[in-house]
């Protein structure tokens, strides 16, 4: 639900050709979020809007945003929601956004002075092909990359190929042609406040391909109590979102050894989902399915012991 919503300076896309939105979706990220807002007023190119999604924030974060807004020095656009999760919040974005190109940028990480100036240099000289975006490196600093380097650089080809077939490791800072999410949203079930980001990803890959830069323009902090430390636990607290990605991901498409891997964790999920065996193998894998069925309950039971102390999920 859509509480409040601020807007300053937005610009007309007639009158500025802004093609970049960098979209910030936050929750309680107050004392992070000005190192991004420098990173932001500092690029090279200020031609870009930051639209940032409040996912119920309590720790103040909307007077820091004002404070922002009140500098003038970039256009910002400011939406506050009730809190959903990450996924909503970007379901959010998605709608409210109006340039060619959707950059998430999370809020306790930022960028390189030169991004906004890669991206649109970049996307000047391959937008004609059509592609669902832009794939560049992040970095512990602007040297040390995160996980692997993609196989070529400037190489056009899969999201999921290169990702999960070639298992590029590492989170990648993806910029994406927002017509194609314009096609699509996360889906959201109640009481759950996490899904992966691939769930869409892998959607979109399957209309397009995508520029691969080996190039870091997106630092990274994992910062204690983020998204990325909480892991396991997360996801195990929110099944039925882990259910749709692992069923994503048994597609014919990729790897046997992956598409079982995934078989194994939806059933996991399922059973932290409290779903019946009837409902779990009703699916387009069923036999991949029954197969992964002893394993996915013998993880169950393993993850249930580990992750939650004993309590009732």
């Amino acid at each position: 639900i859509l509480n409040r919503c601020v807007v300053l300076r937005k610009k007309t896309m007639e009158e500025n050709k802004i093609i970049v939105t960098v979209v910030t979706p936050s929750y309680n990220r107050a004392k992070q979020l000005p190192n991004l807002y420098k990173s932001l007023i500092c690029q090279s190119t200020l031609d870009f809007i930051w639209l940032i999604v409040d996912d119920g924030s309590t720790d103040g974060t909307e007077n820091v945003i004002r404070d922002f807004i009140e500098e003038e020095k970039i256009s910002i656009e400011y939406y506050k929601k009730n809190n959903g999760g990450k996924h909503t919040a970007l379901n959010l974005a998605i709608e409210k956004a109006q340039t060619e190109l959707f950059f998430i940028v999370d809020s306790d990480d930022y960028l390189t002075v030169d991004a906004i100036e890669v991206i649109l240099n970049d996307w000047k000289k391959y937008k004609e092909l059509e592609l669902c975006g832009i794939s560049y490196l992040r970095g512990f600093s602007s040297k040390e990359v995160i996980g692997d380097e993609f196989p070529q650089d400037y190489m056009i080809n899969n999201f999921a190929e290169i990702r999960v077939n070639q298992h590029i490791k590492g989170d990648k800072a993806e910029v994406w042609a927002t017509k194609y999410l314009k096609l699509l949203r996360f889906p959201v079930f109640p009481n759950e406040f996490f899904l992966v980001e691939s769930y869409l990803w892998l959607q979109i890959s399957q209309m397009a391909d995508m520029l691969f830069v080996n190039k870091i323009i997106y630092i990274t902090e994992y910062l204690k109590g983020g998204l990325t430390e909480s892991g396991r636990r997360l996801r195990i607290l929110c099944p039925q979102g882990g259910m749709s990605f692992s069923l994503l991901a048994m597609d014919k498409k990729y790897r046997l050894v992956d598409r079982l891997k995934n078989a194994i964790l939806y059933v996991t999920y399922s059973k932290f989902a409290h779903k019946s065996f009837v409902d779990v193998i009703r699916n387009d894998f069923k036999c991949l399915t029954l197969c992964a069925y002893p394993l996915g309950t013998i993880v169950y039971f393993f993850w249930k012991k580990r992750y939650l102390d004993d309590k009732k999920v």
